[in-house]
């Protein structure tokens, strides 16, 4: 006993050739697809982590004097929410080796959560990059007193500021201008 299916496919020789591309390309996509993109932390190493360490003997940089092999082995597995691993936030510091006579910071911070998931790093580079700054322990005062600002910029295109969250303004900016 024949289905409906068959029989429709039996009545018009076209249509089974379109049923016969549509099920190969079904095939195919479902076969030839890249394999998912896991995280950093899902991912099984197959050497060492000091295989990875780079060489940071000639940079002239904050994050090459505190990252060491025993910190990038802690850390080199982490990832935050939102997928960013220790290579990213060091991979400007090992591109850029720097200047003998200036010091530059060398790594980036990806989002909200990197300072917390990867703190044995971060936090000596802002105590040394800002003389002493302890974030664990000190609070940075903060004041957002409008009627204070009498010297800041009254123009948007004198400074503009990018914040970690990615909203559409400047940290505690509005997109109103005061006239004056």
């Amino acid at each position: 006993m024949a289905g409906p299916f068959s029989r429709l496919l039996s009545a018009r020789p076209g249509l089974r050739l379109l049923a016969l591309a549509g099920a190969g390309s079904l095939a195919a996509g479902f076969l030839l697809r890249p394999e998912p993109v896991r995280a950093a932390s899902e991912r099984r190493r197959l050497y060492p982590p000091s295989a990875e360490y780079p060489d940071l003997r000639k940079h002239n940089n904050c994050m090459a004097s505190h990252l060491t092999p025993a910190v990038y082995a802690r850390l080199c597995d982490k990832t935050t929410p939102t997928g960013w691993t220790l290579d990213q936030c060091i991979q400007t510091g090992v591109d850029n080796p720097g200047h003998p006579f200036i010091k530059t910071v060398g790594m980036v911070a990806g989002d909200e959560e990197t300072y917390e998931v990867f703190a044995d790093l971060f936090d000596p580079v802002i105590q040394e990059r800002h003389n002493g700054y302890d974030p664990r322990t000190m609070k940075h005062t903060t004041d957002l007193d409008a009627s204070k600002s009498e010297n800041w910029p009254k123009h948007p295109r004198t400074q503009s500021a990018t914040s970690l969250h990615a909203s559409g303004t400047c940290c505690g900016g509005s997109t109103e201008w005061p006239e004056g």
